[in-house]
């Protein structure tokens, strides 16, 4: 399925039944290069996988068992995030976004995110919509929502 039928199948879900959370777990980040590869690893398996554009960020949660890492778009990111202190090679953020989140009780299935590469979805994940715009959905790993977000 596509982002724009995912979108239109999990946005009511989440409108209807979802809840707001914040991140609250710090995390680090370097500068990508253009054509950097990221797979994003979970508790439960591989996620999904990113190119990097010039100027976009590799974000690592380092508060979570899996350390997961993504990449994230410059307007995304001084969006969701704020610096708190500079670190080795990189520096450490304090997240600042919220998501509107249900939990997804359906089969495990796969989904095209909105950077164009395949995300799974699993029972007892969320699917999430970033607010304030919630113009996309995206899923987050059960384990690994648990460890870096608090409802509201």
């Amino acid at each position: 399925m596509n982002q724009k039928e995912a979108f239109e199948l999990f946005s009511p879900l989440i409108e209807q039944r979802g809840k707001i959370y914040f991140k609250c777990s710090l995390v680090y980040v370097v500068c990508a290069k253009e054509g950097d590869y990221i797979e994003t690893w979970t508790a439960d398996g591989l996620e999904t996988t990113n190119y990097a554009n010039e100027g976009d960020f590799i974000v690592q949660n380092i508060q979570t068992e899996s350390q997961e890492k993504y990449i994230v778009t410059p307007d995304m990111f001084f969006q969701r995030y704020k610096f708190f202190y500079w670190s080795e090679d990189g520096a450490i953020y304090m997240p600042t976004g919220k998501v509107k989140a249900v939990i997804y009780d359906g089969v495990d299935c796969e989904f095209v995110a909105k950077w164009g590469r395949n995300m799974a979805l699993k029972t007892n994940d969320f699917i999430v919509a970033p607010l304030p715009d919630s113009k996309e959905v995206y899923r987050i790993a059960s384990k690994e929502f648990y460890e870096t977000y608090e409802p509201q």
